[in-house]
């Protein structure tokens, strides 16, 4: 399973470097390198994927290259902290298609254009309440 999540490692990297440049690049470099060394240390994966996301941050690419990003970031955490390196008590069907509805909202979310000015003050608020509503069937 380390092949596997060092493959989502890599696709992760590579997403966020796709459309990056100057210091995106360098932040990019040190995900991949923190990716190698996520081989051996789990807290190396978690900095490779916080590494992507600050790529991600500086070089602001499309909504579908950081959904792909997000993705692979998704499944390279679960598969490296998965315990004993079982893959499949980690992907589970929920696992991946709660990864992969949230992705498709947020890009969807993105391509909408939104020229209310309170838009993005209610937005964080509207995300809490929908992933409460999400998980309320599952919190006894």
């Amino acid at each position: 399973m380390r092949a596997l999540s060092f493959a989502f490692g890599l696709l992760m990297v590579a997403a966020a470097t796709v459309q990056s440049d100057g210091s995106a690049l360098a932040v990019s470099a040190a995900a991949f390198v923190a990716v190698v060394l996520g081989i051996a240390s789990r807290m190396a994966a978690t900095f490779a994927v916080v590494a992507a996301a600050v790529a991600l941050a500086l070089s602001s690419p499309s909504p579908v290259v950081a959904m792909i990003a997000g993705l692979a970031a998704t499944a390279y955490l679960v598969l490296r902290h998965a315990r004993g390196g079982d893959a499949a008590m980690a992907l589970t069907a929920p696992t991946v298609l709660g990864a992969l509805g949230l992705s498709v909202v947020a890009v969807l979310g993105a391509a909408v254009p939104a020229v209310l000015p309170w838009v993005p003050l209610v937005a964080p608020l509207a995300v809490v309440v929908i992933y409460l509503a999400v998980i309320a069937p599952f919190v006894s």
